[in-house]
C-alpha cells in the first residue's frame, strides 16, 4: 500500500556503531549519507570500528554503491572540529551543507550558531562560515533544514522573540546572497511550549 511505512531496518553495522549516531541528512539521489556521531568520551576521540573524528560529535559520510554502504569517513575538509558539530542539511544538489555547532565556552550558556560549508572541486568540504547575527542569536540556534529550492531555510531558536521555549522561524536568501530576517511560523506550530 503506498500509504503504508515499511518496517524501518537498521543501518548496517558499519554506520551503525554501539556508539550514538544520529541526525542524518541523505542526497537527493539517495546514495549519500551524511550523519552524526559522537566519541565514547575516553579521550580518544573513538567513534566506533574503524572511525576517526576531531572531538566530541562530528558528522560523517557514507555513499552506497550498489546495495553496500562504504565505511564512513569523517567528513573530508575543515567542518568538523574539537567542538560538537550536528544537525546536518545537505542541499539538494549536494554542494551546501548547513549545520549546527556549539560555539559556547565550558560555564557559559549553551550557544549553537548555524553554519554553512561548500563542497569544493576536490571533494573537501571549505571552511564553515557562521550565518549573520540576525540569524545567529546569543542563545541556541538548531534543528537547521535547508528547503529542495536552496534558498528557503527553516531552524529553531531560542533567541528570537518567539511565543515560548524555542520556535520554528523561515529565511530566505535573495538574489544578491542575502538572507532575510528570520519569521516566526507562528501557531499553530509555535506555541506557549
Amino acid at each position: 500500500d503506498r500509504n503504508m511505512w515499511g518496517i524501518a531496518e537498521p543501518m548496517p553495522p558499519n554506520v551503525n556503531t554501539v556508539l550514538n549516531e544520529g541526525a542524518p541528512t541523505i542526497a537527493a539521489d539517495g546514495r549519500s549519507l551524511i550523519f552524526v556521531a559522537c566519541s565514547d568520551m575516553s579521550g580518544d576521540n573513538n567513534y566506533g570500528e574503524k572511525r576517526t573524528g576531531r572531538g566530541s560529535c562530528d558528522m560523517f559520510y557514507t555513499k552506497k554503491l550498489g546495495a553496500r554502504w562504504t565505511d564512513p569517513v569523517n567528513l573530508p575538509g575543515n567542518v568538523n572540529t574539537p567542538t560538537w558539530e550536528s544537525q546536518p542539511s545537505l542541499s539538494a544538489d549536494g554542494k551546501t551543507l548547513y549545520f549546527v555547532r556549539r560555539v559556547s565556552k565550558r560555564g557559559e550558556p549553551v550557544d549553537s550558531d548555524i553554519f554553512v560549508a561548500r563542497l569544493l572541486d576536490n571533494g573537501q568540504w571549505s571552511t564553515p562560515i557562521p550565518l549573520p547575527k540576525h540569524i545567529n542569536s546569543p542563545l541556541q540556534e538548531e534543528s537547521v533544514l535547508i528547503h529542495p529550492d536552496g534558498r528557503t531555510l527553516y531552524f529553531a531558536s531560542r533567541g528570537h522573540i518567539g511565543m515560548g521555549g524555542s520556535d520554528i522561524f523561515v529565511t530566505r536568501l535573495d538574489a544578491k546572497g542575502n538572507w532575510s530576517a528570520p519569521e516566526n511560523l507562528g501557531y499553530p506550530i509555535n506555541t506557549k511550549y
